[in-house]
This record gives structure tokens, C-alpha cells and sequence, in this order.
């Protein structure tokens, strides 16, 4: 689908980029060529709508620069999945924060924040989405009870499947390597503190 949609692109002698970063009007894409620096061309951040600009996970149509690893970005292509969130401030809104996402690994530790409703909320932002929730619970090393844990997470996370893990142990880190399949994209939601950059490294 995504080569039949970027096919008027690419007659313009445009290339498809994925964008892995996006900060300020800044962007990094990996391309066939390799990953490249870009920023939005005139006509794009003129004409697109608000919500329309890329995020990271989004396919774009871009004109690379030979021999400054940069490159202008000139459209975007439609997105499957879109993952939003209340903007701050007080002009409110909804703020896109990452699309064409498969996989949402949602991401809680077993300590004494551990929150049923949370996972709730992360639930329902994930299937609004349209990806596949998982729920992944770090810090089983500091778990005395893991399986009771685990039966109050899925009272509310019906039929999700469930992951207690340890960066530290390695428990549960194989079982949960194993639903990051080729050709899907993951992203990881969780409150600060709860072991995600830990669980990255890991895997």
C-alpha cells in the first residue's frame, strides 16, 4: 500500500523517508540512502493543516541534498495509525505525537504506583489509535507477588496480553522480545520513572 500511495511522489523524483525524530520544525528520516536531516518546505509548512505536520513514525515524500546528508520534505504520506494527546497550554486542542504505529507496549512498574486505571487510560489511547496494546510490567525483580499483580492488571486489560519483566534478572525479557516482530513499529507509553529507557536498552 505504502509503495501505490508514494508512486506520484517518486515520478517527481522524490524518495520515501521514515522520520525518527521530530523536534521544533527539525526532523531526521532514515531513507534508502541513509538517515538525513530535514526541514519542511515552504509550500508544506504553508498550505498544512494543524495536525498535519510530520511526527515521528510518519512516511514523507522528500528531496534529498547530494553531499550535505539533508534533505527537504515536500508532502506526506497518509497515516494508518495516529497516536494523539490533549495539548497543553490554554488554547487546548489535540496534539499528534507519533503515527503509523503497530504495536503499544504499555508500560507500568510493579512498585507501589502500580495503577489499574492508568493502564486504563493508556488502554483506551492505544486502541483510539488503532495499535495493538500490550501491557508490559517492569521491575518484577522488586515484585513479592507478581501473579496476584497480574490478575488485578487484567481484570481491566481484558484479553491483552500481559508481560512481568526485569531489565535487571532478565525474566520475562525473552517472552516479550518475541512479539517485536519484523515490519511492525513499537511504541512505548508509561509514566516517567517506570523503567522505559531501561527496558530499551535491555531489549
Amino acid at each position: 500500500m505504502l509503495q501505490r500511495e508514494f508512486e506520484p511522489h517518486a515520478a517527481r523524483g522524490l524518495v520515501p523517508g521514515r522520520v525518527i525524530v521530530q523536534q521544533r520544525g527539525l526532523y531526521r528520516i532514515v531513507t534508502q540512502g541513509g538517515e538525513l536531516a530535514a526541514t519542511l518546505s515552504g509550500r508544506f509548512l504553508h498550505d498544512a493543516a494543524e495536525g498535519d505536520h510530520p511526527v515521528t513514525g510518519d512516511w514523507v515524500a522528500a528531496l534529498p541534498r547530494p553531499g550535505e546528508a539533508s534533505a527537504t520534505i515536500h508532502h506526506l504520506v497518509p497515516r494508518r495509525t495516529v497516536f494523539q494527546r490533549r495539548a497543553s497550554g490554554p488554547a487546548g486542542g489535540v496534539q499528534t505525537v507519533a503515527a503509523n504505529v503497530d504495536l503499544a507496549l504499555l508500560v507500568t512498574s510493579l512498585n507501589a504506583d502500580l495503577n489499574p486505571r492508568r493502564i486504563e487510560r493508556y488502554l483506551a489511547t492505544a486502541y483510539t489509535s488503532g495499535a495493538e496494546p500490550v501491557v508490559v510490567l517492569t521491575k518484577a525483580d522488586l515484585c513479592a507477588d507478581i501473579e496476584s499483580e497480574i490478575a488485578e492488571i487484567g481484570a481491566v486489560a481484558f484479553g491483552v496480553p500481559i508481560h512481568a519483566v526485569s531489565a535487571i534478572t532478565g525474566d520475562g525479557m525473552e517472552a516479550l522480545a518475541g512479539v517485536l516482530t519484523p515490519r511492525r513499529t513499537a511504541v512505548l507509553l508509561g509514566s516517567s520513572g517506570v523503567g522505559k529507557s531501561t527496558l530499551v536498552n535491555a531489549l
